[in-house]
């Protein structure tokens, strides 16, 4: 039998390569989807973890997996006030934008931050431990700091220009560790930008060594209600929980794959069983099952949706390449979401053969010999 499938592959190229990119194509759309959402998510939980702080403290707008979405709206004077209570060491007030990514794809994240530490708080430096690797720190409304990573992009290398808000910002450091988003300007000056004087996203507390970090943060909830306090510690979870939306949107594309190689296998494969009508009528008058024609017809399907995993694998690696080369995007594949994606182009396309297998093993053998 198997070389009776190999045969009737080889026999119709057109439409085997047809089915096998169909597959792949399936395969790629699951990967390079799932891939880019997970890898954007849980990238950003590893930066935020990096956070030496332990409590943010933010407006009733919401955290989320949305920092990126919480706007200048929260008094800086409120960084201050914290300060002043038990068991905080310290406080800095952010401010963060989204613009669009690099080239245009996606989008990236810029923080305002307070590298000077003015007005009764510390500077951001203190409070999560970033430190210079290379260059300094920003000394001017219209310099800007990256993260190791971003500095690899020739767009925003260490000494080059870079366009943004309206102004030209020159990248004057490279800093590490990689925490919160991956360039930061002055938080002055991103309040000026914005026309948002002193106000900020979020403060990130910083407590006194061996104080409660559950007792501070009923403190300032007591001190500031209405608000939000986040622990840090929980903030990596709650990126890799990631959006609602984000999983709904998933849940379409694998359907969508799928689908697509369902559609594909069935296509193919019901017009190949109508061109062997002679051929099946052949096999079914020299004894041969139903069972035996529809294991013929599984098994072509099977073979070309092993065949499709291999391409789309292939294909979905150069474009993770292409994607984390060329772009500030990060795509993490995982093994439960290949595994996943190879069992969904499996049963598509098992699922696809299944109509045409079963309309071959029915039909009538004398029928089938006269078919012309």
């Amino acid at each position: 039998m198997d070389n009776m499938v190999f045969a009737n592959l080889v026999a119709r190229p057109i439409r085997s390569l047809s089915s096998v990119v169909g597959i792949a194509l399936g395969v790629v759309l699951i990967l390079v989807t799932v891939g880019l959402a997970r890898g954007m998510l849980l990238s950003s939980g590893e930066r935020e973890a990096n956070l030496q702080a332990e409590l943010v403290f933010l407006p009733p707008s919401g955290f989320g997996a949305g920092v990126s979405a919480v706007p200048l709206t929260l008094p800086v004077a409120y960084a201050e006030a914290i300060a002043e209570l038990p068991g905080v060491a310290t406080t800095t007030p952010v401010a963060r934008y989204v613009r669009t990514g690099a080239r245009g794809i996606g989008f990236e994240l810029i923080e305002g931050v307070d590298f000077s530490g003015t007005g009764g708080v510390g500077t951001y430096p203190e409070v999560t431990g970033v430190a210079i690797a290379e260059g300094r720190f920003p000394e001017g409304p219209n310099e800007i700091v990256v993260d190791r990573q971003r500095s690899a992009d020739p767009e925003t290398t260490l000494g080059a220009k870079l366009e943004m808000l309206g102004e030209t910002f020159e990248v004057v450091g490279i800093y590490e560790p990689e925490v919160g988003a991956r360039m930061k300007i002055p938080l002055d000056a991103m309040q000026s930008l914005l026309g948002a004087a002193e106000r900020a996203s979020w403060i990130l507390v910083k407590t006194d060594a061996g104080a409660s970090v559950e007792a501070v943060a009923s403190n300032i909830e007591a001190q500031f209600p209405g608000n939000q306090i986040v622990f840090t510690r929980d903030i990596p979870g709650m990126w890799a929980r990631g959006i609602p939306s984000l999983q709904v949107f998933l849940n379409i594309v694998i359907a969508l794959a799928v689908f697509i190689s369902t559609l594909t296998i069935f296509l193919a494969l019901y017009t190949a069983i109508t061109e062997r009508t002679r051929e099946i009528g052949i096999l079914k008058s020299m004894g041969g099952s139903k069972r035996f024609i529809v294991g013929i017809v599984e098994t072509e399907a099977f073979v070309l949706s092993l065949l499709g995993i291999g391409v789309g694998a292939l294909v979905s690696l150069g474009l993770k390449w292409a994607v984390v080369s060329y772009t500030s995007l990060i795509v993490q594949f995982e093994w439960q979401w290949v595994l996943a994606a190879s069992s969904l182009a499996v049963l598509g396309g098992m699922l696809g053969a299944l109509y045409p297998a079963l309309k071959a093993a029915h039909q009538d053998p004398v029928e089938a010999l006269s078919y012309e």
